[in-house]
């Protein structure tokens, strides 16, 4: 399978928030990721692909849910902004219940009235307009958890698939010392060689099966660990199915730098400083006062004349204009420039960081195919020959097995950090390396 890339990251992140980002356009490739669904957990059976996996774990996790749900938060506080003040309903007795003239009821004057606040200087505006606005950071976090999801799950699938290969590497590694210690058995028997040699033989053997059972170990939590990004207490498939070998040259570190102001993390303090920017006008808009309109009908008990009455009220800002407010919102302002900053010079820090791993485990890979790998391999066979012949001891093509084993297990390490590296920095960058020109 070719290896899934952090382009099928970006683009099926895409296309599940295609109601945050509707303008873009689905990409192509997201086909493969849309179209290898599966119908619910219980379902994951067998061998597990990437898109099965990213699949699961974008509709499952749980993480996930919770933006969501932020979402259908924000847009509900954006309709409460949007509502009027209700009005107030006032019922006045005036001149009962008192001394001659007004004794009883005779001189009551009975009054109903409605009052409203009216909203001046655009604030239920500003204030939708905050709201809204923070329904769109709601989906910019969205989408920003997707990412880091998406990142997540490529990462233990990563990971599972290299202690599968471990696993496997070293099965071949006890096969191997089983099978030699059986010759050194029948070498001791016909008295060719010492009983010693086979004692030494038995404990590589011990050895080999200890480093089996710690690598099978590690490859179950991988898997737990898998299946939990998608809210799974526990593994229903039985391995994963892919290829680490996508690996290609690393390009500059300048023109990653440049690509990172795409990073979601950044774009959303576009929204931010918009929202802050409303909320400063909002804060000003409040050293306004705004009057409440009352409008009635009036009884007269003594005369039994009827009459409309009508009143305003303004508050008057004399000891309160809101100033605190006003200066607290331009700080935000002025705040959100430094935030930004803050946040891209981290990003570039991880970026510089990540690449440099990525680099090491490209220069490393390089030599361990192209010399190391190949040298042990012709070691090991020349040694192993050479012992069956008496030209070699038995450490001596011990040594060589342990070269040989180390330099693939070295070389399954550093193409596991290659991936790692590769899938943070095209998270970061927000598109693949192979597209970096």
């Amino acid at each position: 399978m070719k290896w899934f890339s952090m382009q099928n990251v970006v683009l099926y992140v895409l296309i599940l928030s295609a109601s945050v980002m509707a303008q873009k356009e689905t990409p192509p490739l997201l086909k493969e990721a849309a179209s290898a669904s599966v119908s619910d957990t219980a379902s994951v059976k067998g061998k597990l692909t990437l898109p099965q996996a990213l699949n699961l774990a974008m509709r499952y996790n749980p993480q996930l849910s919770v933006f969501s749900l932020e979402i259908r938060v924000r847009e509900a506080a954006a309709v409460q902004a949007a509502l009027w003040p209700n009005p107030e309903l006032e019922l006045e007795a005036e001149n009962f219940a008192g001394s001659g003239p007004l004794s009883a009821f005779k001189a009551t004057e009975t009054t109903v009235s409605v009052g409203q606040l009216i909203e001046v200087a655009g604030k239920r505006a500003k204030r939708v307009r905050i709201a809204k606005l923070g329904t769109r950071l709601a989906e910019y976090d969205f989408q920003v958890a997707q990412l880091n999801v998406f990142t997540q799950t490529v990462s233990i699938f990563t990971r599972v698939l290299a202690a599968q290969e471990l696993v496997e590497l070293n099965r071949k590694l006890v096969s191997l010392a089983e099978t030699f210690k059986e010759n050194i058995a029948k070498r001791v028997q016909a008295g060719r060689l010492s009983p010693a040699e086979l004692s030494r033989a038995e404990v590589e053997v011990a050895n080999a099966r200890i480093n089996l059972q710690r690598r099978e170990k590690e490859l179950a939590a991988a898997r737990r660990q898998l299946a939990a990004t998608w809210g799974a207490t526990r593994v229903t498939f039985d391995a994963v199915s892919g290829s680490l070998e996508n690996v290609s040259p690393v390009p500059e570190e300048a023109k990653l730098q440049a690509l990172i102001r795409r990073n979601p993390i950044l774009t959303r303090w576009q929204v931010v400083a918009r929202q802050r920017e409303t909320e400063y006008r909002l804060a000003k808009a409040g050293r306004i006062p705004d009057p409440v309109i009352r409008a009635g009908w009036r009884k007269f008990n003594d005369s039994g004349d009827q009459a409309f009455v009508a009143g305003l009220s303004i508050p008057l800002p004399l000891l309160n204009r809101n100033q605190g407010t006003v200066q607290q919102t331009a700080v935000r302002m002025q705040q959100t420039t430094v935030q930004k900053r803050s946040q891209e010079l981290l990003l570039q820090t991880q970026l510089h960081r990540y690449y440099q791993d990525l680099l090491a485990a490209y220069e490393s890979l390089r030599a361990l195919k192209e010399e190391i790998i190949p040298r042990a391999e012709n070691a090991f066979h020349t040694i192993n020959e050479g012992y069956q012949q008496g030209k070699f001891g038995f450490l001596d093509v011990l040594d060589a097995r342990r070269t040989l084993f180390a330099s693939r297990e070295a070389y399954l390490q550093n193409v596991t950090d290659y991936q790692l590296a590769r899938a943070q920095i095209e998270r970061l960058i927000g598109q693949p390396l192979e597209t970096v020109q």
